[in-house]
């Protein structure tokens, strides 16, 4: 073969030589990729030898004038090309003789040395082309032998055919225009289809390790999720036909159980709003089914911990769940109850009815001693037994008023307060109460207490028995007109007066009239009385005439200054023991109010018979 190339190439060097003998002297330049440029006289000839780039095989290209009649030969980009010159005198280059070499000829059958193949026929899409060049990718044309789909005569990869001379088409590993990618295998779960697209949620194809399925639709609630997920409890999504419920969360006791099955009471499982959940139907355990903790009143008897349950209390069962019993200290308003404290108590009877004073029941922890029903003579109305002073008016036992003692308005006796009904009432006020309403008894008719001044109606010489004598005169004439008090003489002698033997009062003294003589005892011996002192313990003037001692009327025995005490020694009669003519006694006037009613000088004889003046204590 060796052989064959080169005496295909000398013979186109003695072409070459040959046509450079016969024409003008020939120059040649070669050209920046290699080629030879040569001319001579009026005719030009090219000659160039060029490598293809693809296949490393050289070219030679011809172009000249000879004569009329040049014959040119070309092939296409990369294969190998022959430009004969035909001329006389040419002779091979091996030749010494005249005989001239054949001409190599594209097609004989004959591989020369400037052809790369020759398969002797005339058809361009074998392996083998019309100009003997060995068929190539990006030749163009397309040769079926070499498996070729297309021959774009480019380098240009990506576009409708390779550089392997391939149809474009998905899977060959490049990336065309119209695809999303092209990994070249047949993989369909892998990140790019059998379809050139880039795997997608919802394209139908389960990308493997990206996706748990693809259904290539939107329906969220077949087995395959929007999301490529493949439809599970919990996702959230209700799988239609195979989930009641799915709220997407892992709480079991919520709305939507972990199984997707909707809350209910039953299932077992506590959720919100259940107090339990036992998950069978009995109402008598622990749970009703109605999932809340078995409690009294909830309308179901709890086995071994209620007698009864009728959701609330009833005639028959309390609202404790036992049965309804009048004492069992559960009131049962529905079983006829208005109390029951277990028994008496302050406020509620034996017979579960309120403690009423009244209802004929005794109710000792009441405080019950009776109970007629009504007032009676041994019942008071408010149920104890009648006793003035209780406070509770008993007509039928004969109070009027009872005020648990006396009152402005009860005395405390049960009558009326009323001055001079004989009972003294302090709280209305009284002082004393002698049962009438007279005045200068020593009670007034207003019921006010005062001492008791009169003259004596009886007259006595100066021998009244000394002042315990005339002290018992005073007392038998008080007491003989009902007055009750202690009655003394206001007589003074050498023994006493009464600064110092009298009850120093701080009450009011008065007449029998009820006149004021005096407000108290600092009153009745400041020098002057309020009143005289003209009236008897009969209530009237003594009636006694005029008297020696200045013609006056209305003398009377004392011997006592203004102040109380012994006016003088020596006139009382010897101390009130002797009635002799010869002596004489001091005396006080009943008819002033002056000093003179107590200390009137005038000399009265002890014979003579003149009142005194008698004075409670």
């Amino acid at each position: 073969m060796i052989l064959r190339l080169l005496s295909r190439t000398g013979l186109t060097l003695a072409a070459l030589g040959l046509a450079a003998c016969n024409g003008p002297t020939a120059t040649t330049a070669t050209t920046e990729d290699g080629a030879s440029t040569g001319s001579s006289g009026g005719s030009t000839g090219q000659v160039s030898a060029t490598t293809d780039p693809t296949t490393g095989s050289s070219a030679t290209t011809g172009t000249g004038t000879t004569g009329d009649d040049p014959t040119t030969t070309s092939a296409s980009s990369g294969s190998s090309s022959t430009t004969t010159v035909s001329s006389t005198g040419t002779t091979d280059a091996t030749d010494t003789g005249s005989t001239t070499a054949p001409q190599p000829v594209c097609g004989d059958g004959v591989v020369d040395p400037a052809e790369e193949c020759d398969d002797g026929d005339l058809v361009d899409l074998n392996a083998c082309s019309n100009t003997c060049v060995l068929a190539v990718c990006g030749d163009g044309i397309v040769q079926d032998p070499i498996g070729e789909q297309c021959d774009d005569a480019n380098m240009i990869d990506d576009d409708a055919c390779s550089n392997a001379c391939q149809s474009a088409q998905c899977g060959d590993a490049i990336l065309q225009a119209g695809e999303d990618c092209d990994d070249g295998n047949d993989v369909d779960t892998d990140e790019c289809t059998l379809q050139c697209t880039a795997a997608i949620c919802g394209d139908g194809v389960v990308h493997e390790g990206v996706e748990e399925c693809d259904d290539g639709n939107d329906i969220d609630v077949d087995d395959c999720l929007v999301g490529c997920l493949a439809a599970k409890c919990g996702d959230g999504v209700v799988h239609e036909l195979l989930e009641g419920c799915d709220d997407g969360n892992n709480v079991d006791n919520d709305a939507c159980s972990n199984k997707c099955i909707p809350a209910s009471c039953g299932d077992a499982v506590v959720q919100i709003g259940e107090q339990c959940d036992d998950g069978n139907k009995f109402d008598d355990d622990d749970c009703t089914t109605l999932c809340n903790a078995a409690t009294c009143g909830d309308g179901f008897v709890h086995t071994g911990v209620e007698q009864c349950d009728d959701a609330g209390e009833s005639n028959v069962c309390d609202a404790d769940c036992t049965p309804a019993m009048c004492g069992d200290a559960v009131l049962n308003v529905k079983a006829g109850e208005t109390c029951d404290d277990g028994g008496f108590s302050p406020t509620c009877d034996a017979d579960c009815t309120p403690a009423v004073c009244g209802d004929k029941v005794i109710n000792t922890k009441a405080n019950e001693t009776c109970d007629d029903g009504m007032e009676t003579v041994t019942c008071d109305s408010d149920c104890t037994a009648p006793m003035c002073g209780d406070g509770v008016v008993n007509k039928t036992a004969g109070e009027v008023c009872d005020t648990s003692g006396e009152s402005p308005s009860c005395n405390a006796n049960c009558t009326p307060a009323k001055c001079g009904d004989g009972v003294l009432n302090m709280a209305a006020g009284e002082q004393c109460d002698d049962g009438n309403n007279a005045e200068g008894d020593g009670c007034s008719s207003t019921c006010k207490a005062h001492k008791v001044v009169f003259v004596s109606s009886v007259p006595y010489d100066g021998n009244m028995g000394g002042l315990p004598g005339a002290d018992a005169k005073c007392q038998a004439l008080a007491t003989a007109v009902g007055l009750k008090g202690t009655f003394l003489a206001w007589l003074s002698d050498n023994t006493g007066s009464p600064s110092t033997r009298f009850t120093k009062s701080a009450i009011p003294y008065v007449r029998r009239d009820g006149v004021l003589v005096a407000n108290n005892w600092t009153d009745l011996t400041d020098g002057a009385i309020a009143n005289s002192i003209g009236v008897s313990e009969l209530g009237l003037a003594p009636g006694v005439g005029p008297e020696p001692c200045g013609n006056l009327v209305g003398l009377t025995r004392t011997n006592t200054a203004t102040n109380g005490g012994q006016y003088n020694a020596a006139l009382s009669c010897n101390n009130w023991s002797s009635n002799a003519a010869n002596l004489i006694t001091g005396g006080g006037h009943y008819f002033s109010a002056n000093a003179n009613w107590t200390a009137y000088v005038c000399a009265q004889f002890c014979s003579w018979k003149k009142p005194i003046y008698c004075v409670e204590q």
